[in-house]
């Protein structure tokens, strides 16, 4: 709370908001609350929404709790849930039939509503009809309350997982996707016998496939996030083939990364790790325009060093042409993998995932498996760790962020019952933390004596009422009245002019017959004769005083000098009248050969002393100036000028 003392008043002045520039340790947790029913629900991802909410979404099995039953509910179904800034739901749905549904992504449309990215094997339920009894990509158009406007189903006779969702500026969608088919809408697939190629689909806005295309070789390749930097798109996964459009180089199971042009062709596919399993779930484009990937790595050679158990988070930054710029390992001597990296306001990431590990770089373990978040600085530099989650095993699974607000979201599963997660549902939940760093505001308070001012900072809350910003204040001395403002001006007779004033007290002004008001900011004063007004500045126990002078003019006011010299030294470093005119001011220079060097239509603007971009030399000027005084009478002054260098 603020300070109070005898003989100090402290006032309100206007707020200057700043982010709080601090990325040295975690923003502080504002809430942690999980979401399901008795039986295992996991969300693959969370969104966040232009209301300033989130949407979440993955499978349940529950029927029970936060989860609607549903009559065909026999295995797992599609589960979505939108909740507000303050983590309470607003609306749940589920959809599925009896066999298995997830979803994998989701992204808010231009027309408020959702599109969901999921897989299912079911044919009945309400489920539209795919190719056989394996999974296919399964996607559906939600409005913005979670109905179903319409659902569309992508695939084979294989196996179709789609794995992420990109919204293209012009409304299509880019599936990035995995396909044991060769057949239905997939063809060209490398691979046989049930191996997997990386699969990209684009759709239009209605859900009508335009293209699919399957990169790839002989044995299991994927792909996993998608990024677009200049006309480019580039597809992030893991390969294990060594022919087709996987480089002949790669070891077991190396990250890819795929670059192609806007009608899917190829311009490089690139392979990092070493000689053992290296794989990249995640994506983020850089503030310099460079992509990082984030995932897991259980090799100490090749791209890879520095490892630190058996299973590592591994974070690489490449450029746009493929090149590896750096690369980091984290983690401890059990498993550690990271599925999900953001790029942060100051250029740095955040990597997140789940870590087994009590040592090496986790420091305050919680459980069997926590939460772990990584802050790296733009070059790979670790900036803070933080574990959340309890007892049990959580698993985080997606970061987001909301840049306007300085809001991050954790989302996860977990089984814990403790910890950051209190109020369990069932066997695993849907578990989310939001993480809100406050903004620092500055607050001016007026005060008669500094010495008399101790100083104080408020904590304001949010309407969920959790701490949202730091108000610090700052002791001002009570101004002049017309601190840093002229104290004198000029009207023609008959007009009238708003006094100006410097506040950071109360003013008032002394009673005069020609001031519209006393008691108000800027009264109106229109004085017949040249007089001076007297304004006060106060607080409760000190005031300062100081007078405001309006000259009346009953005439046109013009002084012309004969000399100036620009030199830059800001003292007469221009020519022109000066005074005070009501119409029809016009001023024309002359050199000696009769040319017009410079023209004016102002009495506020004057000759620099350039004609033509060149500054003229030592010389003397004629200028011609004409004006109306105030009985409407043309007036003429002629004469010359020296320009003096």
């Amino acid at each position: 709370m603020k300070n109070s003392y005898p003989y100090v008043t402290l006032i309100w002045m206007t707020c200057m908001v700043q982010a709080l520039v601090t990325f040295s340790q975690p923003p502080p947790r504002q809430w942690a609350k999980k979401f399901g029913g008795s039986a295992v629900d996991i969300p693959y991802t969370l969104k966040n929404t232009t209301d300033g909410g989130t949407i979440a979404a993955g499978y349940t099995d529950s029927k029970n709790g936060d989860v609607a039953a549903h009559a065909n509910r026999e295995y797992w179904d599609l589960w979505v849930i939108k909740l507000d800034r303050c983590g309470n739901i607003q609306w749940e749905k589920s959809f599925g039939g009896t066999g298995y549904e997830s979803a994998r992504d989701v992204a808010q449309t231009p027309d408020g509503g959702f599109i969901v990215l999921g897989e299912t094997n079911s044919t009945d339920g309400g489920v539209v009809a795919g190719y056989g009894g394996t999974k296919d990509i399964w996607l559906l158009k939600l409005d913005i309350n979670g109905n179903i406007q319409w659902q569309k189903r992508y695939g084979g006779n294989g196996l179709d997982i789609g794995n992420h969702l990109h919204i293209l500026d012009d409304g299509n969608y880019l599936i990035a996707a995995s396909t044991s088919s060769n057949d239905g809408d997939v063809t060209g697939n490398h691979g046989a016998g049930g191996y997997t190629d990386g699969l990209l689909l684009k759709i239009n806005p209605s859900g009508f496939l335009l293209w699919s295309k399957c990169y790839g070789g002989s044995k299991n390749d994927e792909l996993l996030d998608i990024e677009i930097i200049g006309g480019r798109i580039y597809i992030a996964g893991y390969a294990n083939s060594t022919d087709g459009d996987i480089p002949t180089n790669q070891k077991n199971y190396d990250v890819w990364l795929l670059a192609i042009d806007k009608n899917a062709n190829k311009i490089f596919s690139k392979i990092y790790g070493g000689s053992q399993n290296d794989v990249a779930y995640s994506m983020s484009q850089g503030t310099d325009g460079t992509l990082t990937l984030a995932g897991y790595t259980t090799s100490t050679d090749g791209d890879v060093s520095g490892a630190k158990g058996s299973q590592d988070f591994w974070v690489l930054n490449v450029a746009t042409n493929g090149l590896l710029r750096w690369q980091k390992v984290l983690g401890g001597t059990e498993a550690e993998y990271a599925n999900t990296i953001i790029t942060d306001r100051d250029g740095g990431y955040l990597v997140g995932g789940i870590s087994y590990s009590t040592n090496g770089d986790i420091t305050g373990a919680k459980g069997k498996g926590d939460y772990w978040v990584v802050k790296l600085t733009a070059t790979g530099i670790v900036s803070w760790k933080q574990n959340y989650g309890g007892r049990e095993t959580d698993h985080l699974r997606f970061i987001t962020y909301q840049p306007s607000l300085n809001e991050y979201y954790l989302a996860g599963d977990s089984d814990s019952r403790n910890g950051d997660f209190t109020n369990s549902r069932g066997e695993a939940d849907f578990a989310i933390i939001k993480l809100k760093q406050p903004e620092i505001i500055s607050v001016d308070s007026v005060v008669c004596n500094v010495n008399m001012f101790a100083a104080a900072s408020d904590t304001i809350r949010d309407r969920c009422g959790y701490d949202s910003a730091l108000v610090n204040y700052k002791p001002v001395i009570l101004k002049s009245p017309f601190d840093q403002l002229k104290k004198i001006d000029t009207i023609f007779e008959g007009e009238n002019i708003a006094l100006p004033v410097a506040r950071n007290g109360r003013i008032t002004w002394n009673a005069d017959p020609s001031l519209s008001c006393t008691n108000c900011m800027h009264p109106v004063a229109t004085p017949l004769i040249t007089t001076s007004y007297t304004a006060t500045n106060s607080l409760d126990h000190c005031s300062i005083s100081d007078r405001f002078t309006v000259v009346v003019l009953k005439d046109a006011v013009v002084y012309i000098p004969n000399a100036f010299t620009p030199d830059g030294d800001g003292v007469n470093d221009s020519f022109g009248a000066i005074g005070k005119v009501r119409d029809e001011y016009r001023m024309q220079i002359f050199n000696r050969y009769g040319e017009i060097v410079f023209k004016s239509s102002s009495i506020n603007n004057k000759w620099n002393g350039y004609y033509k971009g060149i500054l003229q030399p030592n010389s003397v000027f004629i200028y011609q100036i004409t004006y109306k005084d105030l009985q409407n009478r043309l007036q003429q002054k002629k004469g010359t000028l020296v320009l003096v260098r």
